[in-house]
């Protein structure tokens, strides 16, 4: 496993975040899944490398079919890509979905606390994000798919 994802793994330890591990000869990945409202993703902390180079994904963030769909989704990620400054939506046309992309700086220190807070933000952007996409596909001023986002109240 390489030194970054050792470093995220330890940080999410700290923090009881639940989270899996995936390993290949040439990269390491800490994938954690993620439910907000009804809306559930999959958080990827993606390595290939003992320096401090680490990929965040949120691969099919949104699917989509067809080509009136993607050029919805084309001009909502372009409109997320101006109000957030650091994170990217990109379009994967191959698996006709949304990919919510974050990358960080090359030699990060701390970086296991780095994912952490990463994790946080990408949760909330996504909290924000997802019913903007929702709409764009479905249309309507007040309808965004099955995507119900609520605080719960203890």
């Amino acid at each position: 496993m390489f030194r970054a994802t050792e470093e995220i793994a330890a940080a999410f330890d700290a923090e009881n975040l639940k989270y899996r591990i995936q390993e290949t000869e040439t990269s390491s990945r800490l994938a954690a899944e993620v439910q907000v409202g009804y809306a559930a993703f999959c958080i990827w902390f993606h390595s290939t490398d003992d320096d401090s180079d680490v990929a965040v994904r949120v691969p099919n963030f949104v699917r989509y079919e067809t080509d009136a769909e993607l050029r919805k989704m084309l001009k909502t990620a372009n409109d997320m890509n101006r109000k957030y400054r650091y994170c990217k939506f990109a379009v994967n046309r191959e698996e006709q979905g949304v990919v919510l992309e974050y990358d960080f700086p090359q030699c990060a220190d701390q970086v296991g606390a780095a994912a952490v807070e990463i994790f946080q933000r990408i949760i909330q952007i996504a909290k924000d994000a997802y019913p903007v996409f929702m709409k764009a596909l479905w249309g309507g001023e007040e309808f965004f798919g099955n995507a119900v986002f609520y605080e719960y109240k203890y």
